[in-house]
């Protein structure tokens, strides 16, 4: 769904002391939808103007077309999570990074679309990894984190479907909590991951999770693409 955010250690020197720390927390994967046959709808411009945006997190951010999925040994554990990970985002998608400062919160979101039925597949496929696996971890310059996976519930607009996975670890002996989900409103997959620093409440994740898919939701059956 997401892809890596390794670019974190080009724009921000240090994350609880650690160099390396701001793209252990945020490496995340791409989520495949190569072989849709027919044109996404919505595409590519009407799914950038749904990303979130620096007004609506209140944080640092910017927003680009999707690169390749994790590559090398970014992300191991449970072998179903690391395949969707790991997989390389589909023509068209776009994200948008977010920092809060050089002691966070991280926050990334991916957005992709294609044939219904594709959709469906991969949602489907992507909740299953994401409800099978208790563990992973995220690897980078030789620091490791990692995380426990707990199933959790994150609060979505009115049309969603969620899967969602809170993430718990240490780095530099300091708490690490994150949550990852995956979306699907109508033909448009969201995926989003959220780490924090210390601070083990849900519910900026989960207010900024609502916000994301209600932009979705309203963006799509507002700017061309199928109502959802």
């Amino acid at each position: 769904m997401l892809r890596t955010c390794r670019r974190y250690t080009e724009r921000r020197a240090r994350l609880v002391g650690t160099a390396a720390a701001a793209t252990a927390l945020a490496v995340a994967g791409g989520t495949a939808l190569t072989g849709t046959a027919a044109a996404a709808t919505p595409g590519p411009t009407v799914l950038k103007s749904a990303l979130l945006s620096p007004s609506d997190t209140g944080m640092t951010g910017a927003q680009s077309a999707a690169g390749g999925g994790v590559g090398g040994d970014g992300v191991s554990g449970c072998a179903a999570l690391v395949k969707v990970l790991r997989a390389a985002p589909g023509p068209g998608t776009q994200e948008a990074d977010f920092t809060g400062g050089q002691s966070g919160p991280l926050l990334s979101e991916q957005l992709t679309t294609g044939s219904a039925g594709r959709v469906a597949g991969v949602y489907a496929q992507e909740k299953a990894a994401l409800t099978s696996c208790r563990d992973l971890t995220l690897t980078s310059d030789g620091t490791k984190l990692a995380l426990r996976l707990t199933p959790t519930h994150l609060v979505t607009a009115s049309g969603a479907q969620t899967t969602a996975t809170r993430m718990d670890g240490q780095l530099s002996g300091v708490p690490v909590n994150g949550y990852l989900a995956f979306g699907r409103v109508g033909q448009v997959l969201v995926g989003y991951m959220f780490f924090q620093i210390s601070d083990t409440s849900p519910q900026l994740a989960s207010s900024l999770y609502q916000k994301a898919v209600t932009k979705v939701r309203h963006t799509v059956a507002t700017g061309g693409g199928t109502p959802v």
